[in-house]
């Protein structure tokens, strides 16, 4: 009986836990391991396993992520790879677990909510705080990490315009589904001051790319047809707002970028952020071409690289911020379908869910994910990685949930 208590209470403990990483997750990365280190023991301690596995191998997602993390387990018996980086990229490859795992914690509708406002939460103080720090109106300090010129709270540059353009979205998706005006209002003047935030004071073109995508999808999803002219009349104020305030950060970083891509030389080292990429995704590709069905193994990447290199004057990387490449490099043409294959599959089941808010919300994710990982290794970014695999539990776990209820009706 006392076992059975300490059961149910170390598993409600762990879903209010998995809500409170949610709000960790854009603030603190120590705070994220000790949430994680807990959850676990007590995912552990809330024993109900059979049901647990249940809800696991009903769930495509979470099979798929198991999938994955069983390739990167099968890299490890082949490849001349460095111990050392095997088990660091093994490492990085089970938070793929991190899907079924959470999945079984978030089988509740209002868990699934709770947490959903817990990232949203964090976000609207990182936003605050950024446009007080943008405005001078905060001295600056060893908890935040920006400056009136890059005004980013508690993540570098990337990290913060990344979950900025996510929330951006998921507050003009709830404008959209919101029926008081007072409150679409609110939430639309939420929205439209974080994408001024990823595109005007923020300088992370990881974000721009993102944004995008994102505010494209919302209008099309939104409008239908409708919303290509919507997206294309958006992109269009954009662009004249480029070419008319030469000074703003978005026009001096689009068109830095555009001048490097128009420099670089392929056979000459790079001496500039996007030839530096340019750069990495060449030397990667020539590597995918030579080991192309299975890759150089798990942890491969750091040691392959340097081999390709070697003997020119171009530098050895240990990322080549692309998460596409740096699969392929280690898992081969095997590991880069199964990735696609479950970003597919989400956003095919996405249609399955309950309501249109989750299904905008689950696709919007993908497109996060696909969009961002073109420019940055974001499954290996602590942060970038744990909100992916974190939020793909929160919003396919209502594939089982979806499941239940009809079953319930019947």
């Amino acid at each position: 009986m006392q076992y059975k208590i300490i059961s149910q209470r170390s598993g409600n403990l762990a879903k209010w836990l998995v809500v409170a990483l949610g709000f960790s997750i854009p603030i603190s990365t120590t705070l994220d391991n000790v949430l994680l280190l807990l959850i676990f023991l007590l995912w552990l301690l809330g024993a109900e396993f059979r049901s647990k596995l249940t809800i696991i191998r009903n769930n495509p997602i979470a099979i798929l992520a198991l999938v994955i993390f069983g390739l990167y387990l099968l890299g490890l018996f082949y490849g001349d790879v460095n111990i050392k980086d095997a088990m660091e990229s093994l490492a990085d490859a089970a938070h793929f677990l991190l899907i079924p795992l959470l999945i079984s914690l978030f089988k509740e509708n209002r868990v699934q909510g709770h947490a959903l406002w817990g990232f949203l939460t964090a976000m609207l103080l990182t936003l605050a705080f950024s446009y007080l720090i943008w405005l001078d109106l905060l001295p600056q300090n060893s908890i935040f990490k920006g400056t009136s010129v890059e005004p980013v709270v508690f993540k570098f540059r990337i990290t913060h315009s990344i979950f900025m353009a996510f929330t951006a979205f998921l507050f003009a998706l709830k404008a959209r589904h919101v029926t008081q005006w007072q409150v679409r209002l609110l939430f639309a003047t939420l929205s439209a001051l974080a994408i001024h935030n990823v595109l005007f004071m923020v300088q992370g073109k990881t974000g721009y790319l993102v944004v995008l995508c994102l505010i494209v999808y919302f209008f099309i999803n939104w409008l239908r047809w409708k919303g290509i002219i919507a997206a294309a009349a958006f992109i269009v104020s954009l662009s004249s707002v480029l070419y008319f305030t030469p000074s703003s950060v978005l026009n001096q970083r689009v068109t830095s970028a555009v001048h490097e891509f128009s420099e670089w030389n392929p056979e000459q080292a790079s001496q500039t952020s996007v030839g530096f990429r340019l750069e990495f995704y060449k030397n990667s590709l020539q590597i995918i071409c030579k080991n192309p069905l299975f890759g150089v193994g798990t942890g491969g990447f750091i040691k392959s690289y340097a081999q390709q290199v070697k003997g020119s004057n171009m530098d050895a990387t240990v990322n080549p911020h692309n998460e596409y490449l740096m699969v392929a490099v280690q898992l081969g043409l095997m590991g880069i379908t199964v990735l696609l294959y479950l970003f597919f599959t989400q956003w095919r089941l996405a249609i399955k869910l309950s309501d249109s808010f989750e299904r905008a919300t689950a696709r919007g994710l993908v497109l996060m994910i696909l969009s961002a990982s073109m420019v940055s290794s974001t499954l290996i970014d602590h942060s970038e990685g744990l909100f992916y695999f974190w939020m793909s539990a929160l919003v396919f776990a209502a594939l089982n949930t979806s499941h239940d209820n009809r079953e319930r009706e019947k």
